[in-house]
């Protein structure tokens, strides 16, 4: 009995010491998704729980939520088209409650949980005839065949083009040439798979529209912050790497491979990386669609950037951005026609950022290279060259009172050009060297600039110039600028004056027979703007430019008092042009995070070109006076995206003296007489995601030149002895297929 009693009271005593079961509560995960930009809720995004086989679709105030959960460890997903892929996990203890509001990036951007608005919850920045692209629109834009940010800006309004095979376009009768591209804080017009300037073949831009934050087209009169130069002002940001996890992105196509890896960097996560590696043979595709198109370029390129956070004020970067592009002509049988041509280019930068109170300063050190070789097609080298810039620019901005702010800097640049173009005669099937042009000269340009913000809740009022030196022309002038924008009512009023400068190439003066002079214009723009709704608004602009010292080309072939006079084997440029341009602009745009949204946009425009030293008039080399540019894209769900643009124009001369018609074109006696026939090209895409537990595909197609019009644009031509012009219209691109898928991790 005493034994059973001592095991009875330690039952008892064990039974107390076990706590009685603790109740578990079930959790919650709700929130809200949102643009990241704009804080506008986005509705039918798919949000899942990894572990579990739950899911929500959200709703239209952009909410979700997730009851009766087992406490733990979750990882969230987030998609949906046209937006980044988001995993993020999350914590949840015993009746807890997680209210979440998830941002996510456009395009291909990165994730952050806090967001800084840039603009209104409806995103409608005073319309102004200047155009912002974020990186999901530079993803609609882009033509997939070749994947080109510069191609996807062909589409915006007022953009005028006719050659499918150069990343160009002419805004308001202004050359290509004219534009300044600006690559990071970088003022570089070399970052183009292209021949540099030894009669381009073709472009294609050296930049994956992957690793693009956003893009920006200023056009008309505008502040010349970045550099000189008379058109229209093309800036790319490229976006960082993602600071809150490893990402990978791999894209195959029927034209073009790519890979994107990114993610955090340091302990703290005070940096990050980026690196994107692309190769296209789009070249391989195109002969064999068409074979009777015997020209075509291939590239490969790669991007890289790195950033860092010294202290919460100050940061650095690195950038790198290279590669190579082959030109090929496979039926190049004259003594001057490209039948190989290959160039290399790259850029690096390093960059340090401080930002103080009120006061934000910036540098940055930039090396631009670019190397070509040309060969015919017996092997006869007919150009090699090899252009450098070492580039250092200073800006600041101080922020001296509510409403007032105050920006300035300095930029020095060294570069030097050494070419050799070289012409040949086939004489009795021998190859003899006709002439040579070797050039081998440097430069160097410094300028500083300055410019007054005055903003108020109605407008915005900016004055300023720039200061620049040459030392290739010894030459000094002044940009200055006065450009706003004000609300009456709810129209918008915008417009302004400015004047501005290019200083000649030197790749340019090396084909100068006599000393050029920099290039001057003058621009003024005026236009109002409406809403029709909170989503949609109309806007319409007049726009007037006079330049002078224009470069035009001398010593063209021609016929005078019905003899021809042989022109020069080379394209031989004088500064003496005198050309006045003027038209009306007329946009309607939609711009909505559901529902169809794009723009529709029209352009009347006519530039006229004088000879200061012949008095030849003639309609400029980039008049086009009727340009239509449509596009439309709709995210019919969460898996689904679709868009469509359409762009039609009367087209451009062909640059020279003929006569007749493109078709039927021989030499003539007046200059710009013969246009291009009537541009029109309608592409047609969409994108299909589907979203697994850690991972996302997206299957994309698209239709380049949808009704396989056969358009023609500009070609290297030859005269013959009976006077017919040959090749000086070629065929541009046929209808085009791409399809392909892109994996995220």
């Amino acid at each position: 009995m005493p034994h059973a009693a001592a095991w009875l009271l330690a039952w008892l005593i064990a039974r107390q010491a076990v706590p009685a079961p603790v109740a578990v509560e079930p959790a919650i995960i709700k929130g809200q998704v949102v643009n990241g930009r704009t804080l506008s809720p986005i509705a039918d995004v798919l949000v899942a729980l990894s572990e579990t086989d739950r899911s929500a679709r959200t709703s239209p105030d952009g909410r979700f939520a997730f009851e009766d959960l087992t406490p733990g460890t979750y990882t969230l997903t987030v998609s949906t088209v046209g937006y980044i892929f988001v995993r993020r996990p999350i914590t949840v203890s015993s009746g807890s409650i997680v209210d979440l509001q998830v941002p996510l990036a456009e395009g291909t951007g990165t994730y952050e949980e806090s967001v800084h608005v840039t603009a209104g919850p409806a995103d409608h920045t005073p319309p102004t005839a200047s155009v912002a692209l974020t990186s999901s629109a530079l993803q609609d834009l882009r033509e997939m065949a070749a994947d080109d940010p510069v191609r996807a800006m062909q589409a915006l309004p007022g953009a005028s083009t006719g050659d499918d095979f150069r990343a160009e376009f002419s805004v308001r009768g202004s050359a290509f040439r004219h534009g300044g591209i600006v690559v990071d804080g970088t003022p570089t017009n070399l970052m183009f798979h292209a021949m540099g300037g030894l009669e381009d073949p073709g472009s294609i831009a050296m930049i994956n529209t992957d690793v693009l934050a956003s893009a920006s087209l200023d056009v008309g009169a505008h502040a010349l912050t970045h550099g000189d130069w008379l058109g229209p002002t093309i800036a790319f940001d490229l976006r960082e790497g993602s600071r809150d996890r490893r990402a990978l992105r791999f894209a195959v196509s029927g034209t073009n491979a790519s890979v994107v890896a990114e993610g955090p960097l340091g302990a703290g996560r005070r940096g990050s990386w980026l690196v994107s590696v692309r190769r296209s043979y789009v070249d391989w595709l195109v002969r064999v669609l068409e074979p009777d198109i015997d020209a075509t370029v291939g590239f490969y390129d790669g991007q890289a950037k790195v950033g860092y956070d010294l202290t919460p004020r100050q940061h650095v970067e690195a950038l790198f951005i290279g590669g190579r592009a082959h030109y090929e002509n496979s039926t190049a049988t004259g003594a001057n026609q490209i039948n190989h041509a290959w160039s290399n280019a790259m850029l690096g930068s390093a960059a340090w950022r401080l930002t103080h109170d009120r006061v934000l300063v910036s540098q940055r050190l930039s090396f631009v290279g670019n190397h070509i070789d040309i060969t015919g097609r017996s092997g006869q080298a007919l150009g090699v060259g090899q252009t450098r810039s070492l580039l250092w620019r200073a800006d600041a901005s101080f922020f001296a009172a509510p409403g007032w702010q105050i920006d300035g800097g300095l930029k020095v640049e060294r570069s030097s050009t050494d070419q050799t173009l070289r012409a040949f005669a086939n004489a009795a099937g021998v190859l003899e060297l006709r002439a040579d042009l070797p050039f081998d000269r440097a430069r160097t340009i410094g300028d500083g600039w300055g410019q007054v913000i005055r903003t108020t809740s109605r407008g915005r009022l900016a004055m300023g110039a720039r200061v620049a030196h040459d030392t290739a022309t010894g030459s000094t002038g002044t940009s200055p600028w006065l450009v706003g924008h004000h609300e009456i009512g709810i129209v918008h009023v915008f417009g302004g004056v400015s004047g501005a400068r290019q200083f000649p190439a030197l790749s340019e003066m090396g084909r100068a027979p006599e000393p050029l002079q920099a290039e001057r214009a003058w621009n003024a723009d005026l236009g109002v703007a409406q809403p029709i709704s909170a989503k949609t608004h109309w806007r319409v602009a007049a726009f007037r430019r006079r330049e002078w010292n224009g470069l035009r080309a001398i010593e063209e072939d021609r016929l005078a008092s019905g003899d021809r006079i042989v022109g020069s084997p080379f394209t031989l440029l004088a500064s003496r042009l005198d050309t006045r341009a003027s038209g009306v602009e007329l946009v309607l745009e939609r711009r909505s995070e559901t529902g169809a949204s794009g723009w529709v946009g029209y352009t009347w425009s006519h530039a006229r070109a004088t000879d200061t030293t012949t008095g030849e008039g003639f309609d400029a080399d980039f008049d086009q006076r009727h340009t239509f540019n449509l596009f439309v894209q709709q995210r019919v769900s969460y898996r689904v995206k679709l868009f469509a643009k359409l762009r039609m124009g009367s087209n451009f001369p062909i640059v020279g003296y003929f006569d007749g018609s493109a078709n039927d074109l021989v030499l003539g006696a007046e200059r710009n007489l013969v246009r291009l026939p009537v541009y029109s090209r309608f592409d047609i895409g969409g994108r299909r995601t589907f979203t697994f537990r850690r991972s996302r595909l997206t299957m994309f197609i698209e239709f380049v030149n949808l009704w396989n019009r056969r358009n023609l644009g500009p070609g290297r031509g030859s005269i013959r002895s009976n006077l017919a012009a040959i090749g000086y219209a070629e065929r541009l691109l046929p209808l085009v297929p791409s399809g392909g898928l892109l994996l995220e991790f």
